[in-house]
């Protein structure tokens, strides 16, 4: 099956340190706007760059460079943590507009484990869709993309569509990828589910 599963950002480059076992270059984009508080939010959203030649692309940019990245949300087989696969990255000469698209399609996995939580922006709840693709050296592998439907007057609609579901339901869903202001753990903010 074909899942929908692309996600476009820009920021500003932020280097993560390297382990020399990583078949990966890892660095976050710093993604910064207005709250809704007023206030500014940073969310630093964890990506991998696999290619070598974004690898070389990547590590020769200073700190702090604007770019854009296209790529798919990934979880990582170890400890699930959310990352963007970068397919491209091209450098900005300036941020003129941020740019947080991500758009998923899979089956619905309710979580159980702490399924709704509360921050500063409202009380949500946690469900996950999972994809089953093929990873970068052709080996199976499922996916199980973090989603988070927040309950203010907005979205309402949204977790009753949610609550509707069942495990393995099809479900496509398009939002923001955000990173926890608590944790850092990056997840995808559902502003629209279908």
């Amino acid at each position: 099956m074909n899942y929908l599963n692309t996600v476009t950002l820009s920021g500003l480059l932020h280097h993560l340190s390297r382990k020399k076992n990583h078949a990966y270059f890892p660095f976050s984009i710093r993604h910064e706007n207005l709250w809704t508080d007023g206030t500014t939010r940073r969310d630093f959203l964890n990506a991998r760059a696999f290619s070598q030649e974004l690898q070389d692309k990547l590590s020769a940019l200073d700190e702090n460079t604007p770019i854009k990245v296209t790529g798919a949300l990934r979880s990582s087989k170890g400890s699930g943590e959310l990352y963007l696969a970068v397919l491209d990255v091209e450098v900005l000469p300036e941020i003129k507009t941020l740019e947080n698209s991500v758009k998923l399609s899979g089956e619905v996995h309710k979580i159980k484990a702490k399924a709704e939580g509360v921050t500063g922006t409202g009380k949500y709840i946690r469900f996950a869709v999972r994809q089953e693709v093929q990873d970068f050296d052709g080996h199976a592998r499922k996916d199980f993309i973090v989603v988070r439907v927040y309950d203010d007057d907005n979205n309402k609609t949204l977790q009753e569509i949610l609550a509707s579901k069942n495990d393995n339901d099809p479900v496509q869903i398009e939002g923001t990828l955000r990173s926890s202001r608590g944790s850092g753990v990056n997840y995808v903010r559902c502003t629209k589910i279908e």
